[in-house]
C-alpha cells in the first residue's frame, strides 16, 4: 500500500480521501478477502493519522466491504452471491425502465456519443479495468439519458457507484475476453435503439446484464439469478 500522497488541489478531508483510497483497492483486488486492515498499520502505509483510517473503515463497514472483528481490527470480506443477485435484480429493475422510457428518443448526438463510447472501448486497454469500468457505466448512462425521469436516472447512477457493484463489475472486466464480448453486445444494444425498437433493446440489454453478473456469480454458489432475460421479456 502505497502513502497516500498531498495534494493541494484536493479540498476534501482527508477520511474521505482514505477511504476512496481503500475502498479502491478493495474494489481492484488489490487487498484480497480476508486481508486484516490494522488501523496502526494502515494509518503508517498511508502516511496519516489514525483518526482518518478510523474514519474510512467505520464507512467501508457500513457498506458491508469490511467486517470489524473484537481484538483484531478489520478484515476484508469477500463478495457474497447474495450481493450479486442484489444488485442484479436493482439494476435490471431500474435500466430496463429507463431504456423502455427512453427508447426512441435518442437523437443523433445521443447516438453519435454513444457510437464513440463503444470505439474507446473497444481501443482501451482490455487489461485496464478502471478504464474499462467508466466507459461501461459511460455508455449505460448515455443509453439511459433520454428516458426523461431524473430522479430514475440518479437511482441508476448512485447503483453504478455503490463499491458492491462497482466490485462485480471490475471483477467481470478484468478479464480481456469479457470486454471483447461486452464491446459487441454495446454493439447490438445501440442499433436496437437506433431502431427504436423497444423490446428487442430491453431483450438484449437483460441479456447482457445477466451475462455480466453471471460471469462473476460462483457455480456452487446455490443461487441464482433472477428474473432471467426471457423471464423479463414474457412478462
Amino acid at each position: 500500500m502505497e502513502p497516500l500522497r498531498s495534494d493541494p488541489r484536493d479540498a476534501r478531508p482527508l477520511g474521505v480521501r482514505v477511504y476512496e483510497r481503500l475502498r479502491d483497492e478493495i474494489v481492484a483486488g488489490a487487498l484480497a478477502a480476508d486481508v486484516p486492515l490494522v488501523q496502526e498499520q494502515v494509518a503508517e502505509k498511508l502516511g496519516v493519522s489514525r483518526t482518518p483510517v478510523r474514519d474510512a473503515l467505520n464507512r467501508l463497514a457500513h457498506e458491508n466491504l469490511v467486517t470489524w472483528l473484537p481484538g483484531s481490527g478489520y478484515i476484508v470480506n469477500a463478495l457474497q452471491p447474495h450481493e450479486i443477485t442484489d444488485v442484479y435484480q436493482v439494476r435490471q429493475s431500474l435500466e430496463t425502465l429507463a431504456l423502455r422510457l427512453a427508447c426512441g428518443r435518442h437523437d443523433q448526438a445521443q447516438l453519435a456519443r454513444l457510437t464513440a463510447v463503444i470505439e474507446d472501448m473497444a481501443a482501451a486497454d482490455p487489461a485496464d479495468s478502471a478504464a474499462q469500468f467508466e466507459l461501461n457505466r459511460q455508455f449505460h448512462m448515455s443509453l439511459s439519458e433520454p428516458c426523461g425521469n431524473a430522479l430514475l436516472l440518479r437511482m441508476i447512477n448512485a447503483l453504478w457507484d455503490h463499491p458492491v457493484n462497482r466490485r462485480i463489475t471490475r471483477s467481470y472486466v478484468h478479464d480481456a475476453a469479457n470486454v471483447s464480448l461486452m464491446v459487441g453486445e454495446h454493439r447490438a444494444i445501440l442499433e436496437a435503439a437506433r431502431a427504436a425498437d423497444p423490446e428487442l433493446l430491453v431483450r438484449l440489454a437483460t441479456e447482457h446484464m445477466y451475462t455480466g453478473y453471471g460471469e462473476t456469480l460462483p457455480e456452487d454458489a446455490g443461487t441464482e439469478l433472477l428474473p432471467r432475460p426471457q423471464e423479463e421479456t414474457e412478462g
